[in-house]
């Protein structure tokens, strides 16, 4: 007698509700992705030109390996009631005893559903089977304390199917997209370009001598690693610039929550040992991109979070602005960390960051002509981010502390612009499109709350602050020159970010500029009827 259990939590990060009838996004679009350049550091839209020059950009870290994550069939175990007297004391009771494979076409009729039974063509073996894609797959199994069909260990079978199923399922939908991810320059990846900054002064402090705890000169350490100043500033993009000659130390890592890679930018999927780490400074990426890593590794670097966004030194004083970073990486890594990760275990709803700078603007900026159009001072900008990282939210954004509210403003977008998983998912997206298209006022309301019932419930709190918050923006147009239609032209771009279309544009791709020619409608509607949706 057998019966299939329900669907067991598979140690998945709840972060977002994927709709399997949504759309998923086109290849062609996605072989792009990968070829773009990586490009990162606040984006400056002013009308048309500047939300072109956006989408010209592509995102330092890409979710669509982790929407598919979403998408993949969940493991349900075939229960069997009637223990055979044989069952091994490490299976439970997805054990069936000794069947054939003709028997488990019957016992596994949907996607998911597995079972483990004694193989009946080598004696003393056991074999998993599970029905993927309706296709009975089968496994030989081991167990040496820990559960295994290949390298991956795990302390479940049913976290053995999860993540199998997981890899299957990328296998079937991106088995060309995967093949292309470590050919990523890693000129353009998101580690250089987050820390080349940071890594330059750190070496030219240490060859000239300064230290940056004590503000003392020292004597410099790793010297036959560095290169001078003035070598360094003779060719940035030579290769021979960005390495130490330090090689990685790269262990299997199994990582808690969403994590991305280094080198390629996309999310490391799956549930146990998903990618490797490097002990000395914590660079993170799939086993297959780490093969592709110079020997680049700083330890210096090893307590920054490889997801924040990119380090522009642009004070002339650049001992004192290299400290105030140093300062940082012993942070938790606000700006580019995921929404729901960062927000887990905390009673915030909303992230400290978004809720301060939204009450400063509105404290003293709502009047203020062009406020979230007119860029403010880029190093300001950088600095500000990084005494979030240092600080938190014991920040001081007062006027005293930070005289140009455009800087305020411009943190907010960084931070909003550098998510890995943009706030309006893309499945929440494609449904808020296609309410756009309504007639009626009432019909857009009803739709609109429920394509917004997708988002992760830290991504629904988030934007209601923001829509709220430009909705307040809006209301004094009439001063700062702000119309929902400019603030949606601004915001679009940061809320939605979908896949930047590459130079050569084939006719394919027409759908997914129609896609982005339409955030900012998407956006606009939800400052409209803002009172209906969220009141």
């Amino acid at each position: 007698m057998t019966m299939t259990s329900p669907p067991i939590n598979n140690n998945t990060p709840e972060v977002a509700h994927t709709d399997r009838r949504g759309l998923r996004p086109r290849k062609k679009g996605l072989d792009m992705e990968i070829q773009g350049n990586t490009t990162s550091g606040p984006t400056v839209l002013d009308g048309g030109r500047g939300l072109e020059q956006h989408r010209r950009v592509s995102s330092v870290w890409k979710s669509y390996l982790y929407q598919l994550q979403q998408e993949a069939p969940k493991p349900a175990a075939v229960l069997c009631t009637d223990r055979p007297p044989d069952s091994p004391p490490y299976y439970g009771l997805e054990y069936h005893g000794t069947i054939g494979r003709h028997h488990c076409e019957t016992l596994l009729t949907e996607n998911g559903t597995y079972i483990v039974r004694h193989s009946e063509r080598a004696e003393g073996f056991y074999t998993l089977s599970m029905r993927f894609n309706d296709v009975i797959k089968h496994f030989r199994l081991f167990y040496d304390g820990k559960h295994y069909v290949g390298e991956k260990r795990f302390d479940t079978v049913h976290d053995l199917v999860a993540d199998g199923l997981v890899t299957l399922y990328m296998e079937s939908q991106a088995g060309e997209y995967l093949k292309k991810m470590s050919a990523t320059s890693y000129l353009n990846s998101p580690h250089y370009t987050l820390t080349k900054s940071l890594r330059r002064h750190i070496r030219t402090n240490r060859y000239t001598g300064v230290d940056t705890e004590n503000r003392q000169p020292i004597c410099p350490k790793d010297t036959t690693t560095l290169s001078k100043p003035e070598d360094q500033d003779k060719d940035s993009n030579n290769t021979q610039d960005i390495t130490t000659q330090r090689p990685h130390r790269f262990n299997v890592h199994t990582f808690t929550g969403l994590h991305w890679c280094g080198l390629c930018g996309h999310f490391l999927w799956g549930f146990v040992s998903q990618g490797v780490k490097c002990q000395d400074c914590n660079f993170k990426a799939h086993k297959q991109c780490s093969c592709k890593v110079p020997n680049d590794c700083c330890p210096d670097l090893k307590d920054l979070q490889t997801n924040l966004p990119l380090i522009h030194l642009l004070s002339s004083s650049t001992s004192d602005y290299l400290f105030l970073q140093l300062q940082c990486t012993t942070s938790s890594g606000i700006f580019g960390a995921d929404l729901t990760t960062s927000l887990r275990g905390s009673t915030d709803r909303v992230p400290s960051v978004v809720t301060e700078c939204v009450s400063e603007v509105e404290a003293r900026g709502l009047t203020m002509e062009g406020i979230y159009r007119v860029p403010g001072s880029q190093d300001q900008i950088e600095a500000l981010r990084l005494a979030f990282e240092r600080d938190g939210n014991r920040v001081n954004l007062n006027e005293k502390a930070v005289s140009d509210i455009n800087v305020v403003a411009g943190v907010l977008k960084l931070y909003l612009r550098l998510l890995p998983i943009p706030l309006i998912t893309s499945q929440c997206f494609l449904r808020l499109q296609a309410v756009c298209k309504l007639s009626t006022r009432e019909a857009k309301v009803s739709g609109i709350r429920e394509a917004l019932l997708t988002l992760p419930v830290a991504h629904l709190s988030t934007l209601k602050v923001i829509i709220m918050h430009l909705a307040r923006v809006c209301d004094h147009s009439a001063v700062n020159k702000m119309t929902a239609t400019s603030l949606s032209t601004v915001f679009a771009p940061t809320l939605v970010q979908s896949a930047a279309p590459g130079e050569n544009i084939q006719p394919a791709d027409l759908l997914a500029m129609a896609n982005s020619a339409q955030e900012p409608r998407v956006v606009e509607v939800l400052l409209v009827y803002h009172r209906d949706i969220f009141l």
